[in-house]
C-alpha cells in the first residue's frame, strides 16, 4: 500500500513539474510513461487542477486546460 502511494506521489509531482516546465502532458504517452491507465493521468490532472484553482490563485496560472491542436494539456496563464 505505501508502495502504491509512493508511486501515485511520485507520478503527480511529475506531471506538475511537467506543466510547470511548459511541457505539453499527453494522457496516452504520460499513461505509458508511468505504467497506469489514461484514465489514472487524467484523475492526477484533475487533482493538479484542483490545486491551481483553490491554493494558487495569486499567480498568473490559473488552470490545467487541453490544448485540441497540441492534443494534449498544459497550464493556462491568465490574461494580464
Amino acid at each position: 500500500m505505501i508502495e502504491e502511494a509512493l508511486k501515485k506521489t511520485i507520478r503527480v509531482l511529475s506531471l506538475f513539474e511537467m506543466l510547470n516546465n511548459g511541457e505539453i502532458i499527453r494522457k496516452k504517452e504520460a499513461a505509458e510513461r508511468f505504467k497506469v491507465s489514461e484514465k489514472t493521468i487524467h484523475r492526477d490532472l484533475k487533482e493538479i487542477n484542483i490545486y491551481y484553482s483553490k491554493y494558487k490563485y495569486n499567480t498568473l496560472v490559473n488552470s490545467v486546460a487541453y490544448n485540441r491542436v497540441e492534443k494534449g494539456y498544459f497550464l493556462k496563464v491568465r490574461n494580464t
